[in-house]
């Protein structure tokens, strides 16, 4: 196979299927399929859709324009699944899913943190992309949740796996024609390097609770700025990341302004990516996330 440049239009499915590698730029206005158009736009945008499910992420987040390069032989495997697992927040399974992919560089992620883990949608990505997952979550009930959503999930998918519990820390380890490591660790972010000695992660990616809260495992959750959150925590994630590894958070705009949380993040030592793409997205009237994507420097 090899590469296939083209513009809208110009490109047949029958192409899509033999092309492993597909880059495109994401102009979401132009990819719209209106009544009346030709079969075979239809056929080119459902193939899209079917076998590129990021292509799909990206719309449904309402994310513009950021250029991707996808592997068709690991892509086609994430296909669109019923995200059970319990939140009472409700986020859009997309958002995780958009984050991961932009968490992507040369080569392929082959492990995950998540800092502010929640209840377990993070993993539920990795699961699907086969590739290792870790969480770490404040609240003690939550880290429970993400272990019982991560237990259906591959229950569902019928996946052999191993569980063992130490009281802070869930494992699974999932066997077959690769093994997997899926870790749910309670404990707080900003020694999140404490508790997991000698191990590093080729990405970092969380998506900050609408009220973020800190405190210690057995005491009242109590909130936090954004800010002092990021200050207190980067120091302990960059040591748990390995050389270029990625860091994509997102957050609430009504928390802090972008240009703040870029140089907060920066004077840690991240260099930033995507700079110039727009990477905002409106959850409701009142909360607009926006997604910021870093590399360690």
């Amino acid at each position: 196979p090899g590469s296939i440049v083209w513009h809208v239009g110009e490109l047949r499915h029958e192409e899509i299927e033999r092309c492993r590698w597909l880059t495109f730029l994401t102009q979401i206005n132009t990819l719209v399929w209106e009544d009346g158009k030709a079969d075979r736009n239809r056929q080119v945008a459902e193939t899209l859709r079917k076998d590129y499910d990021a292509f799909c992420a990206f719309v449904e987040s309402g994310v513009h324009q950021p250029t991707l390069t996808l592997d068709k032989n690991w892509v086609a495997t994430i296909a669109p699944q019923a995200f059970d697992y319990q939140s009472p927040a409700r986020q859009s399974p997309y958002l995780i899913r958009a984050m991961l992919n932009l968490s992507y560089s040369a080569e392929r992620v082959g492990s995950v943190l998540d800092p502010m883990g929640g209840y377990g949608q993070t993993l539920f990505e990795c699961v699907l992309r086969r590739v290792d997952g870790t969480t770490l979550e404040i609240s003690p009930a939550a880290s429970k949740r993400s272990a019982e959503n991560l237990r259906k999930l591959l229950q569902r998918l019928g996946a052999s796996f191993e569980e063992s519990h130490d009281g802070t820390r869930h494992l699974f380890v999932t066997h077959g024609t690769s093994q997997s490591r899926y870790q749910i660790i309670n404990g707080d972010t900003r020694e999140a390097h404490r508790y997991l000695p000698n191990q590093q992660f080729d990405s970092l990616i969380t998506d900050f609770p609408y009220g973020v809260r800190t405190g210690s495992r057995n005491e009242k959750l109590t909130p936090i700025p954004l800010d002092e959150l990021l200050n207190a925590a980067l120091p302990s994630w960059g040591r748990l990341l390995k050389p270029n590894g990625t860091v994509v958070i997102a957050y609430n705009l009504k928390t802090l302004p972008r240009e703040r949380v870029v140089d907060l993040i920066q004077g840690h030592g991240f260099r930033q990516r995507f700079a110039d793409a727009d990477l905002r997205e409106r959850i409701s009237g009142k909360i607009h996330r926006d997604i910021i994507a870093f590399e360690k420097a």
